[in-house]
This record gives C-alpha cells, sequence and structure tokens, in this order.
C-alpha cells in the first residue's frame, strides 16, 4: 500500500471475514496467495491477519484524503462495510467509488447507501450498457472495449468512464484522452494511476 500513496487513486479488491469484516483481496479463497484451501468468509479478522490479508480500514488510514479509491466488491457487502467507509470518508463517502460485476450487489450498494458513487465493471458491451439501468454514475470497462465510438457513445449516456488495464505504450496512448475519469495502470514504466476530475 505504501507505493498507493504516490497514485491518483487506487483500486482494491473487497471480500469478507467470517466477523463480516471489509479486508482487501481478490481471490474467494486463500490458496493461490497464501496456499490455505479455505475461503476468505471462514476466517476471522485476526486469522486473515496473521496470514498477510490488511482490512479496508487499514488500506483507506493508509491513503491521503484526496485519493481516489475505488473498492471492487467481490460479494454482497456487509453493513460493517458501510460503517468502514462512514468513519474513514464521511457519510458521502467522498472520493471512493464502489464497483462491480455483479448487479446483485450495486442494487444492495444502493439500498444502503444511495447517494454513494457506483461503477458497473463490464468485459463486454452488453454487459457495459447496463450502467444506467442499474443507476450507476460510471462503467469501468476492460481495456479491449474502449474505442472512440463506444467511450463517446457511454460519455453522451451522462458515465463516468474508467478502464482498465493499461500495460504498454499503445494503451498509454489514452491517458491523454479527457473523456475517461480514470485510466488503471500496470507494468515497468508505468507508476500511478491517473484519477481525473471527480
Amino acid at each position: 500500500m505504501a507505493g498507493a500513496r504516490e497514485c491518483d487513486g487506487v483500486e482494491f479488491d473487497v471480500r469478507f471475514s467470517a466477523e463480516g469484516a471489509a479486508v482487501i483481496v481478490h481471490d474467494e479463497t486463500l490458496d493461490r496467495l497464501f496456499g490455505i484451501p479455505r475461503s476468505v468468509s471462514e476466517l476471522s479478522v485476526q486469522e486473515l491477519a496473521e496470514i498477510g490479508v490488511p482490512t479496508l480500514s487499514e488500506a483507506l488510514a493508509a491513503m491521503p484524503a484526496n485519493t481516489l479509491i475505488d473498492l471492487e466488491l467481490k460479494e454482497l457487502p456487509t453493513d460493517a462495510l458501510f460503517a468502514t467507509i462512514s468513519e474513514a470518508r464521511g457519510a458521502t463517502a467522498d472520493g471512493i467509488v464502489l464497483s462491480s460485476f455483479q448487479p446483485a450487489v450495486l442494487r444492495r450498494v444502493e439500498e444502503c447507501a444511495p447517494t454513494w458513487s457506483r461503477w458497473l465493471n463490464a468485459e463486454d458491451p452488453l454487459e457495459a450498457d447496463k450502467a444506467n439501468a442499474l443507476g450507476c454514475v460510471g462503467l469501468s470497462v476492460s481495456m479491449d472495449l474502449l474505442s472512440d465510438a463506444s467511450l463517446g457513445r457511454w460519455r453522451d449516456a451522462g458515465l463516468e468512464v474508467a478502464v482498465w488495464t493499461i500495460r504498454d505504450v499503445q494503451g498509454a496512448a489514452w491517458a491523454s484522452d479527457p473523456r475517461l475519469t480514470a485510466l488503471c495502470v500496470e507494468g515497468e514504466g508505468f507508476t500511478a494511476a491517473r484519477a481525473a476530475k471527480r
């Protein structure tokens, strides 16, 4: 997380411990990253901490207040998530976007925090077109969906647009396009995500 302080924005994958606390981990199980063949949701916060899984609370505390944070929810959020975000960024969740590939997750966020920013994550055009129907303010799309025409269409629909993941110079050419709200970058020579105009 130390390197994230140099970025305009960061993205964290969020799952939940046995108690319902939000933790930062991508996979549903701990097998691939930690060699433990158990689900994240089976372990307590303490057990997860012992193997190196940080809590969302810790991650938010480590970030400057002006950092844009995209929290990709991998599963239905618990009440503890909303309390953690409110404590860190206030009742309006300043500078935080909650994103997901799962419509049910975004609907749950809308029920619990209707004014908070939500982005639909999409890997194909049919998914991307659901963002407005879900009441999202934005769309986060795979790099291969990005074109001048698609970007124009999404912006005309009133959506913020983020793209992932820029790994080469050709992809980096999009960095100067003012229609993009955020770019997720990765690899040598790319040191920060650009989080624009929020």
